[in-house]
């Protein structure tokens, strides 16, 4: 039990702290109160006796208790001062023993990491030039070899296939396109391959793989980018699949069947990606599957498949009955038929339109109301008695406006109201008054009259040739051909059997004695100076012609043209009179022209020849064979035009005695 405290005491308690008893631990620990407190103090920081260390009697921290042996409190204060000293020792050397230890750590740490550092970097060093086993370029294994001894396989095994060509296929196509590598420059790098996988590294995989074994690793490839570029562009272009739109369309058949309306589903069209091509190619070549997919994308149609179905149901509105069309009282019906063959749908701005061909249905409505409408009369250049250019005026005609009509159409067709009501506007003539005036047609360019002969038959056919090609006008760049201006050389049209040169014998067809019609009209172009597009001279020379100046004519063979080359309108005037064919070119003053011919040269005397012609007529010799050149000049305000200017040669065969042998 412990004893009250004198508070008189120096150090005593003035009553402010507790007087709980302190019980010493047996095993000797720090005291402690008895209620489990900590103590306010550190013991450490106790006084202690100069000599033994001991606390001094002054110690606010002692306490008198009793001892339950009898020990004095003298002997038992001493005791536990004693063995607190002995802890505190104890521990003051285990806290110096504890620092030396930690002193230590660290060194030996390093020295652990460098000894396993060295092993790390001998075993990398020791490694580091051979390819770790199981390793594969491809389908190449280069596992366990030496970097020269992989480089080595490589280009052996697997370089030449560079070089082969590359299987591709377009997005899902089922046909396949093959791509040549070089012309891309497509090839291996052995080196820069192996050194992937070998050499120094502090990479632990890279030993790791050593240990364990390697995998497959990817070839470096190496391409000219540009010509790949290049390479890949072609194959888009030869690939890439245009969208399609939907489309509508009329379908008329033959006979009288009623037409209908026929619909073409739209496509997805699609487009490499060139971008991902050029990667793949340059990097893939050699490791990828083939033939090896590239990728594309898709590219939509403008028009659906939706909207087509939409623009049907007005399509068949159109075409489901006829449509009426008035014209100045003048009703005429266009039929299902009629609507079908003029309709169209087109796409514009993304939008199947309704197009219809106004001139096709005009012309329908035109020949319906031909009492009503009327087209007008073309201006005509006349030369009066063959001294008086004269123009007879165009006339406007009666019509309506095609456009005007293809908006109603299309407007009321695909309604229920199926009729439409026209005006009637002035329709001017083709060529016009004004259009004549402006030809320019005043004075004559050029002429030429050749003689008749005494075949009065022949002359009948001249008389009809001439009356046929009278004032006829040929516009500024317009080709004058003389078996158009004719037409057809029938009896029908006035013409009449008579002579004619056949394979180089007298003969007889329809419409002969028509090649000095020819002749003369070929005359008047090269007089002219007009450009010669085509004529032939006859094989034997009739001097009722000039020398090497005339054309022949014969039917679907031999034609003559000229070209209107000036700036003015020509009319040609021909008329048969007074034992002679006259012609005259009318129209304004352009080039300038001289004509000149050689003469005859390389005469040739005619000899005799058997003619086995059923109606062959025995005759005697006529005249010579001759070679005869003609020379043109053409110039325009004193410049000659060379395009135009030049000689022409032409070698007239004898003309013979015939005899005949007829069977």
């Amino acid at each position: 039990m412990s004893e009250p405290v004198d508070p008189s005491e120096e150090g005593a308690s003035t009553g402010a702290e507790s007087t709980e008893p302190i019980s010493s631990d047996p095993a000797g620990a720090s005291p402690v109160p008895i209620n489990g407190s900590a103590p306010t103090e550190s013991w450490s920081n106790v006084p202690r006796s100069p000599r033994t260390g001991a606390r001094s009697a002054a110690d606010p921290h002692t306490r008198h208790t009793g001892n339950a042996h009898g020990a004095s409190d003298d002997d038992t204060m001493r005791l536990t001062e004693e063995t607190l000293d002995a802890i505190q020792e104890a521990q003051i050397a285990e806290h110096r023993a504890a620092k030396k230890r930690r002193r230590k750590w660290p060194w030996i740490t390093v020295a652990v990491i460098a000894v396993l550092g060295l092993a790390y970097v001998g075993a990398a060093n020791y490694l580091g030039d051979r390819v770790p086993s199981g390793t594969k370029v491809a389908s190449v294994n280069i596992g366990g070899l030496t970097r020269t001894a992989a480089i080595k396989r490589l280009d052996t095994e697997l370089a030449p296939a560079a070089a082969k060509p590359i299987s591709v296929v377009v997005g899902k196509s089922d046909q396949s396109q093959a791509i040549d590598p070089t012309t891309f420059s497509l090839a291996l790098d052995s080196r820069a391959t192996v050194n992937k996988v070998v050499g120094f590294s502090w990479n632990p995989v890279r030993l790791w793989q050593h240990l364990f074994g390697g995998s497959r690793i990817d070839p470096v490839l190496t391409v000219n980018k540009d010509a790949l570029s290049q390479a890949v562009s072609s194959l888009a272009t030869a690939t890439n699949v245009a969208p399609q739109d939907a489309s509508i369309a009329f379908t008329v058949p033959d006979g009288d069947g009623a037409p209908s309306v026929t619909v073409t589903p739209a496509v997805v069209g699609t487009e490499l990606d060139q971008t991902a091509a050029v990667q793949v190619l340059s990097t893939e070549a050699l490791t990828a599957t083939q033939p090896i997919e590239l990728a594309v994308t898709e590219k939509q149609p403008a028009i659906t498949d939706e909207a087509a179905a939409e623009t049907q149901k007005q399509a068949e509105t159109l075409i489901s009955d006829p449509l009426s069309v008035t014209v100045q009282g003048k009703v005429v019906e266009l039929s299902p038929r009629d609507l079908a063959s003029a309709a169209t749908y087109s796409d514009k701005d993304g939008t199947l339109t309704l197009a219809i061909d106004g001139k096709k249905l005009g012309d329908i409505v035109r020949s319906g109301a031909s009492d009503v409408l009327k087209a007008g009369t073309d201006a005509r250049i006349e030369i009066v008695n063959h001294t008086t250019p004269t123009i007879v005026p165009s006339t406007n005609g009666v019509g309506i406006d095609d456009d005007a009509l293809a908006k109603q159409v299309a407007e009321k067709g695909i309604t229920t109201d199926r009729t439409v009501e026209l005006d009637t506007v002035d329709v001017p003539a083709s060529f016009t008054t004004e259009d004549a005036q402006k030809m320019g047609i005043k004075e004559v360019v050029s002429s030429i009259d050749t003689p008749l002969t005494s075949d009065n038959v022949r002359t009948t056919n001249l008389i009809v040739g001439t009356k046929m090609i009278q004032n006829t006008l040929v516009k500024p760049g317009d080709t004058f051909s003389l078996l158009n201006a004719l037409g057809p050389i029938t009896a029908e049209r006035g013409f009449v059997s008579s002579g004619v040169v056949v394979n180089g014998f007298d003969s007889t067809a329809l419409g002969g004695g028509l090649s000095q019609l020819s002749t003369n009209t070929f005359n008047l172009g090269y007089l002219a100076g007009l450009v010669d597009v085509e004529h032939q001279a006859h094989s034997f020379y009739f001097s009722r012609y000039p020398m090497g100046r005339e054309a022949t004519l014969w039917e679907g063979q031999i034609d003559m043209k000229w070209k209107n080359n000036t700036p003015y309108g020509v009319v040609i005037d021909n008329w048969v009179a007074d034992g002679y064919v006259h012609s005259q070119l009318w129209s304004t003053k352009y080039w300038d022209v001289k004509v000149s011919d050689s003469g005859k040269y390389n005469i040739v005397q005619p000899g005799t020849k058997n003619n086995p012609a059923a109606d062959c007529e025995p005759m005697g010799a006529g005249g010579v064979g001759f070679t005869v050149t003609v020379t043109r000049t053409v110039s325009l305000n004193g410049q000659v035009n060379d395009d135009l200017s030049g000689s022409m040669t032409w070698r007239y065969d004898p003309v013979d005695a015939v005899t005949c042998n007829k069977s």
